[in-house]
């Protein structure tokens, strides 16, 4: 958890811009981090960031095109050394909120500043004299942004985007007592994504982040005046759109679960899936097999022409992962302890899978 000073010099700095431009990464927490932050301060622009796993150069044009006076980046565990210096060069000063394992060099850290849950949580491990390694515990950004500004209207984003990065916030409780239909508290997240109405509604917002530029910020500006999850479920026309894109990506989903299903080896202890199409929802299929199988490790892979994302959902995911794309030329992964994702050359599937089933021999 950041510390109350470090909360209130985020919130200073945020209420001193008059033109802020958000970039947040293209899942529920970072979209509710974004809406948190954007309706407490009633202005700002926001951009879902698409690369994968930094925020790229090529984003420096929208800097230019809206012209902020301050420039945040949200759940995002990468920013690009371009990007970062063009930005310093426009004397735009960068602030830098996540809570994921980083490879970026300090000195381009250094010119954002930067607050990470996961850092801190390591910070008081070592000063407790405590073992880091498979024991923190890092709040997702949305969290941060919720206490940040500790608006109790936005009590219903803060926990949809917590849970929906697996993480169950201690104002889950609260949301729970007003929302019963929703959530129960007592589920863990993995268990809560596949198998409540709050995971439905995460769902629903993930796969929205996948529709047309123009529907997306129809959405965008539907929920910064929605008062509660309820108004997500509602079908209206300002949801008929949100409706129609998670029932078609629903039935997908479904199709895609009950093909990984027919691949089951009872007697293994992995169940490696991978699939093609038009969206990349490997995340939900990996949620929902891990939900059904937590026994097993969870690989779900979607083939592209160019190439392959990866999903891993398990006990030590994120140690898998590392030594998985270790020997693979230009992959990339991080994430979770216990869910990640990876990217890999389309000419390499074959050697991952080699080296996951190799680690857990």
């Amino acid at each position: 958890m950041l510390t109350k000073p470090q909360l209130q010099k985020i919130k200073e700095n945020l209420e001193a811009s008059q033109n802020p431009l958000f970039f947040f990464d293209n899942d529920a927490d970072g979209l509710c981090a974004f809406l948190i932050l954007r309706r407490a301060l009633d202005r700002g622009k926001g951009i879902a960031i698409k690369s994968f796993p930094d925020l790229k150069e090529q984003y420096v044009k929208k800097v230019d095109e809206l012209q902020p006076d301050l420039v945040i980046i949200l759940d995002k565990a990468e920013l690009s050394k371009e990007f970062a210096e063009q930005v310093e060069q426009k004397n735009i000063p960068m602030l830098w909120l996540d809570h994921h394992e980083t490879k970026t060099p300090k000195e381009t850290i250094q010119k954002t500043s930067y607050y990470n849950t996961l850092e801190a949580a390591k910070s008081v491990y070592k000063r407790s004299g405590l073992p880091v390694e498979g024991s923190l515990i890092a709040e997702p950004t949305t969290y941060i942004a919720q206490k940040i500004f500790n608006r109790s209207e936005d009590l219903w984003l803060a926990t949809i985007g917590c849970i929906g990065d697996a993480y169950m916030p201690d104002f889950a409780n609260q949301f729970a007592k007003q929302n019963p239909e929703l959530l129960n508290p007592n589920l863990e997240p993995f268990e809560a994504l596949p198998s409540s109405e709050i995971g439905r509604i995460i769902r629903m917002l993930n796969f929205g982040l996948m529709d047309t530029i123009t529907n997306v910020v129809t959405l965008i500006k539907y929920l910064f005046k929605a008062n509660n999850a309820q108004d997500i479920l509602e079908e209206n026309n300002s949801t008929k759109q949100l409706h129609k894109r998670y029932n078609e990506l629903n039935k997908f989903l479904n199709k895609q679960i009950e093909k990984a299903e027919t691949e089951l080896d009872p007697k293994s202890n992995i169940l490696f899936f991978s699939y093609s199409g038009n969206n990349s929802i490997s995340s939900e299929i990996a949620n929902q097999l891990y939900y059904n199988h937590k026994d097993k490790l969870i690989v779900v892979a979607f083939r592209r022409p160019e190439k392959i994302n990866i999903s891993i959902r398990g006990k030590n995911a994120l140690k898998i992962t590392n030594k998985a794309i270790a020997n693979i030329e230009d992959a990339t992964g991080g994430g979770h302890q216990e869910a990640t994702g990876a990217m890999i050359p389309v000419d390499s599937l074959e050697q991952f899978k080699k080296n996951i089933y190799h680690i857990l021999k």
